[in-house]
């Protein structure tokens, strides 16, 4: 088990997720992220449902219209009059959104007058900026006490879009507006004081209402990175991206249009909407054009960030939360190790593709629905981590496979050297005696292992599963891992026991071995288990493949139509196009090692390599003859096998399966060179009849297995690829 976890940690999806995170956190710290988070933030916001109008607000709105016929700025009797006509329909609390540091006649002293002596009334200031020094604010109207004014000052992210609520600041003794409660808390305060809902402080300063503590926003909550978050904020959750409340304007007001159910225990706020007054600001609903799409009346915005409170307090609307550090490395991370995971088993580009935009929907999709939750996810951070793990795992992946294309190359050359130097030794004399004494020396030897044999201390022989030549394959259980797994075991006997010969087989057993360990990355190849020598006995250690021979498929009471044909072909193409460019040589396909794999229906490709083969044999020329007669090409019969060999012995296998005729009694035209087949006959003669003529196929189809099984290997399918592309097209 141990082992099992070291091989997980040493994974390059692990190590480069691992990597990419740390890299992606740095990146993120530094605050280059931000903005794209930020953009990610506004368009979820967007994408909400609208619950629409907040039925406990009111906005008596001064218009473009309201300016004309009442000029700016307002009156103090202006003023006075809406404000009295309001307090007659018994509404909760109002806001006045209309500085009145200075007086405006006529009018302002009995405006004053009403604002000292309402407990309803909130009117407003605004604190001195931090980037203007010079500016000391906007004073309240004069003789209010500051526990009852509210100031209009908002927080601007670094792009100028409104997304915090401002609840209170430290004030100043310099400073014109000595506020220390926002316009909107003060009126909510007011809303809710009716209730009987005041506001509390908690051991840690927090503010509390009811048992909803509003904690303060820290400067690296959501996407933030070292936001300046001075006083006391909270994220806004914006309502409405159309309309927050019920409006009317003031000369409706003031011309008595108003009914009195719309004010009666509302919130109402009174504020201009002119445009031309330039009192608007950027949300997360803009679009980023330079008209005001997005942008809202400051009197609308304080009507937002009341109704957050509201909703918060009285709808149990959840307030906006956030990972805390260690969950956001976790979340970002988890993440990453998606991408370099999908990299990692997915190799062909368009699954590739398709896995890693799947695997960004469903990041986005569940960000969306955690946003819907009041729940701010990073989103950017995690899909540049996704995609970045993904390439950098492709990028080891390709390096990697370079180096073990290098190995490999390698490896092969010295297999031909062996496999050489093993005809060399078997044709080294031409005299009858010396002859007549290898065939004796290199007698094969049949005795096979018994069930329970224990090999190697671990491996326990269950049964037998068939013989050839000079190997035996076995099923056999391990019994140094969990509920004893089946393997595959095979097991080359030797035969001859001279020195040189042990030797040279040797080496060459432990090249194949190697050779058997890199193409059982494939996933429709076994793995090798392990390989050992045990009393001069070699044997190879495989995967088990649940599944059936194609064999069973294939055989003379059946022909397959030829869509299932090409469905076999692509799927062994796709194998015989990894080994080939390693090099690599099957050197052996055949029905019986084809096994149609129980678990997903793929074609598994079993019995690799050419020691199981390469063994002294009686035969005339003494060259060794590696492959099944049928299905060999000539050239591999002859001992010089190409790449394209192995396409031949597919292409025999295509036409056997399209007609039930077994290979071995295949012929070949004389003029055309065509394969073909003999078939019952009316006279005594036997007849022969192209295989095509005896197949449901089409012309273009049996074109393409022609020249799969050409007889000349530089006129057939130089690659197996090229083969694949072909079917493809069709």
């Amino acid at each position: 088990m141990f082992a099992d976890f070291k091989t997980l940690f040493i994974q390059p999806a692990i190590i480069t997720s691992a990597c990419i995170t740390v890299l992606m956190l740095g990146i993120q710290k530094l605050g280059v992220i931000e903005p794209l988070e930020l953009k990610v933030y506004d368009r979820m916001m967007q994408m909400r449902a609208d619950p629409g109008v907040d039925p406990r607000l009111l906005i008596v709105a001064v218009t473009e219209q309201d300016l004309k016929k009442w000029n700016w700025p307002l009156s103090g009797e202006v003023l006075d009059r809406a404000l009295g006509k309001l307090e007659a329909s018994e509404p909760r609390a109002i806001g006045l959104d209309i500085f009145r540091d200075l007086p405006v006649q006529p009018g302002h002293e009995k405006l004053l007058k009403r604002l000292q002596d309402s407990d309803i009334i909130t009117p407003v200031c605004k604190h001195s900026e931090k980037a203007n020094p010079g500016n000391s604010g906007t004073a309240p109207p004069q003789g209010i006490e500051t526990e009852r004014l509210g100031f209009s000052d908002v927080v601007e992210d670094t792009d100028g879009v409104i997304r915090r609520n401002l609840f209170s600041v430290g004030t100043d003794p310099k400073d014109s507006c000595q506020a220390v409660f926002s316009f909107s808390w003060q009126l909510a305060l007011k809303y809710l004081a009716v209730g009987g809902i005041q506001p509390q402080l908690t051991s840690n300063k927090q503010l509390q209402l009811r048992n909803i503590i509003f904690k303060p926003l820290q400067p690296n909550d959501g996407a933030y990175q070292h936001a300046d978050n001075t006083g006391y904020q909270i994220l806004l959750n914006y309502r409405s991206p159309r309309q927050i409340a019920q409006q009317v304007t003031i000369t409706e007001l003031l011309s008595d249009q108003v009914k009195p159910e719309l004010v009666k225990d509302r919130i109402v706020l009174i504020g201009s909407t002119a445009s031309s007054l330039n009192d608007f600001f950027n949300t997360p609903y803009g679009t980023g054009k330079s008209d005001r799409s997005g942008k809202i009346p400051g009197i609308e915005l304080h009507a937002h960030s009341i109704s957050q409170i509201l909703s918060v307090v009285l709808n149990k609307q959840p307030l906006f939360w956030f990972l805390p550090e260690w969950g956001e490395v976790l979340w970002i991370w988890g993440w990453t190790l998606v991408g370099g995971l999908i990299a990692w088993r997915i190799q062909h580009p368009l699954g590739l593709g398709i896995a890693e935009a799947t695997s960004i929907l469903v990041l986005c999709g569940s960000s969306f629905v955690i946003f819907t939750q009041a729940g701010w996810f990073p989103v950017v951070s995690p899909v540049l981590g996704l995609l970045f793990a993904s390439g950098g795992v492709l990028a080891y992946t390709a390096y990697q496979s370079k180096q073990e294309q290098a190995v490999m190359m390698q490896k092969v050359q010295e297999q031909k050297e062996l496999i050489a130097q093993l005809q060399n030794f078997v044709s080294r004399s031409n005299d009858a005696t010396t002859v007549a004494a290898i065939t004796h020396t290199f007698s094969p030897i049949t005795q096979e292992l018994q069930t329970n044999t224990i090999l190697n201390k671990r491996y326990r022989i269950t049964s037998n599963l068939g013989s050839g030549g000079f190997s035996y394959t076995y099923l056999a259980e391990d019994t140094q891992r969990p509920g004893y797994p089946q393997c595959v075991v095979k097991q080359l006997r030797p035969a001859s026991q001279d020195t040189e010969y042990l030797d040279i087989l040797r080496r060459l057993f432990k090249t194949e071995a190697k050779i058997l360990e890199i193409v059982g990355n494939h996933p429709q190849i076994p793995s090798l288990l392990a390989f050992f020598e045990e009393n001069k006995q070699f044997y190879l250690v495989q995967e088990f493949i649940s599944g059936h021979p194609l064999s069973e498929e294939i055989n003379s009471d059946k022909r397959l139509p030829q869509t299932e044909v090409i469905d076999i072909l692509k799927d062994v193409l796709q194998v015989l196009i990894f080994i080939h460019s390693y090099g690599v040589i099957h050197r052996d396909l055949k029905p019986s090692n084809l096994i149609r794999r129980e678990s997903d229906g793929r074609i598994v490709v079993i019995d690799f390599g050419a020691v199981k083969q390469v063994q002294p044999q009686e035969q005339d020329n003494q060259t060794i003859a590696i492959g099944t007669p049928g299905y060999a090409a000539t050239e591999q019969l002859s001992g010089q096998p190409t790449l394209n060999s192995d396409i031949f012995a597919l292409g025999m296998i295509a036409i056997q399966a399209l007609t039930g005729v077994y290979p071995k009694v295949f012929r070949r035209d004389i003029n055309t060179g065509a394969v073909i087949l003999p078939v019952e006959s009316e006279t005594d003669d036997q007849a022969w009849k192209y295989w095509w003529e005896l197949a449901e196929t089409t012309d273009t189809f049996a074109r393409v297995l022609d020249k799969m099984v050409h007889l000349d290997f530089t006129q057939r399918y130089q690659s197996a690829n090229e083969v694949l592309n072909t079917l493809e097209n069709f």
